[in-house]
C-alpha cells in the first residue's frame, strides 16, 4: 500500500517537475558574455555554440563564408570569418524596472552555401571580365524548396518533449525576413497561425518614455491591411509581397522581440534572419503538462507479487475479502 502511495507521488513529482519553465541565456548574470563564445581556431570551419536546458538541446553557429572576392575566375576565392561579436545590450526602460535584452551575433549570411552561384558583372550592358557572388538562389525560402542554411548566422533548438518556446532575438530592421523553420521539412512556420511575436519595435513607446512592450507585434502584412483598410477616396492599395508575412512591424526599424510557438518533441527547429545576422539573446521552454510521464515504463501484473489487506498488512492470498495486489485492489469470496 505505502509502494503504490509513494509510486503515485512521484509520479505527480514527475509531472510538477515538467510543467517548470526552463531556460537559458547568452550572458552571465553581470551581463557578460558565456564564456561557451569562442569561435573556431580554424577560420574555415563554422563556429558552433551548443547550450541546452532540462528539456531542450541547442546550437548557435557563425561562419565560416563571410564572402568572395571578386574576380575573372570561377569559383571565386572564399573570405572566411567565423568570429562573434561582442554582446550587445538594450535597456527596455529608463529607471532599470525591466531588465535589459542581451545579444549576441555570429558572422555570414543563412545560406546554402552549395547554391551561391557567380554573375558577370556588367557595364552597360557589356561584360567586364568580372565576376561577384549572386547570393538569391542560396537565401533560405519559407516554402522549404531552397533547404536549410549550412552557414552563416543561426540557431538551433530541439525539444525532447513536447512543449511551448518562447524564442529572444535582435533584428536589424524588420525588413529582413524572420523565419523559424522545422528541419523535418524546412518550411517555415506561419506568424498568427503557428507562432506569434511580441516585444519591442524602436520608436515604440509608452506615456513614459519607456520602450513599449506589446502583446503583439504585427508583420508587415497586418500593417499594410490595416493601412489599406483606412484609405482615403483615390489612394492606391498597397500591394502585399510574400516577404512581408514574415518582416517585423513595418520593416523600417529595429525590433528585440519573442517568438512563441509550439514545439514537438524531436524536431529541430533553427531560427534566423534571411539576408542578415540575427542576434540571439536566449529562449524559455514550458513543457506540455504530463510531458514525459509516457517514458516511464509500468511493469506487467507479477502473479506471484505479495498481497496486502486495506490495513497494509501482507496476508496470504488465500485470505478473503478486498486485497491489494500490484497495486489493484480485488476481492477474493
Amino acid at each position: 500500500m505505502k509502494k503504490t502511495l509513494l509510486l503515485v507521488a512521484a509520479l505527480v513529482g514527475v509531472v510538477g517537475a515538467k510543467a517548470q519553465t526552463e531556460s537559458w541565456s547568452v550572458n552571465n548574470s553581470d551581463g557578460t558574455l558565456k564564456d561557451v563564445y569562442v569561435a573556431n581556431p580554424d577560420n574555415t570551419q563554422m563556429s558552433v555554440v551548443e547550450f541546452s536546458s532540462t528539456n531542450v538541446k541547442g546550437t548557435h553557429v557563425s561562419g565560416p563564408v563571410a564572402g568572395y572576392v571578386d574576380g575573372s575566375i570561377t569559383p571565386l576565392e572564399k573570405t572566411y570569418d567565423n568570429s562573434w561579436n561582442d554582446i550587445k545590450k538594450q535597456d527596455l526602460s529608463a529607471d532599470g524596472s525591466v531588465a535589459p535584452f542581451y545579444y549576441v551575433q555570429g558572422k555570414g549570411n543563412p545560406v546554402n552555401i552549395d547554391k551561391v552561384t557567380f554573375e558577370e558583372i556588367m557595364t552597360d550592358g557589356v561584360g567586364t571580365g568580372v565576376y561577384r557572388a549572386y547570393w538569391n538562389d542560396a537565401y533560405y525560402s519559407p516554402d522549404g524548396t531552397n533547404g536549410l542554411p549550412t552557414n552563416g548566422t543561426y540557431v538551433t533548438l530541439t525539444p525532447s518533449v513536447n512543449g511551448k518556446i518562447k524564442v529572444a532575438v535582435w533584428v536589424n530592421k524588420g525588413n529582413r525576413d524572420v523565419y523559424v523553420a522545422k528541419a523535418s521539412d524546412a518550411k517555415a512556420l506561419s506568424y498568427g497561425s503557428e507562432a506569434t511575436i511580441s516585444g519591442y519595435v524602436n520608436g515604440q513607446k509608452d506615456e513614459s518614455g519607456n520602450m513599449l512592450y506589446m502583446e503583439e507585434v504585427k508583420t508587415k502584412d497586418q500593417v499594410i491591411e490595416e493601412n489599406n483598410a483606412n484609405l482615403g477616396e483615390g489612394e492606391t492599395p498597397t500591394e502585399i509581397q510574400p516577404s512581408d508575412y514574415y518582416t517585423v512591424w513595418d520593416g523600417n526599424q529595429a525590433a528585440w522581440i519573442y517568438i512563441t510557438f509550439d514545439a514537438t518533441a524531436g524536431e529541430t527547429y533553427y531560427v534566423l534572419n534571411k539576408s542578415t545576422q540575427i542576434g540571439f539573446s536566449g529562449y524559455e521552454f514550458t513543457p506540455e503538462t504530463g510531458a514525459g510521464i509516457n517514458e516511464i515504463e509500468v511493469a506487467a501484473d507479477d502473479p506471484n507479487a505479495p498481497v496486502y489487506n486495506l490495513a497494509g498488512q501482507r496476508v496470504s492470498k488465500d485470505t478473503k475479502g478486498i486485497l491489494i495486489q500490484n497495486g489493484k485492489k480485488f476481492i477474493n469470496r
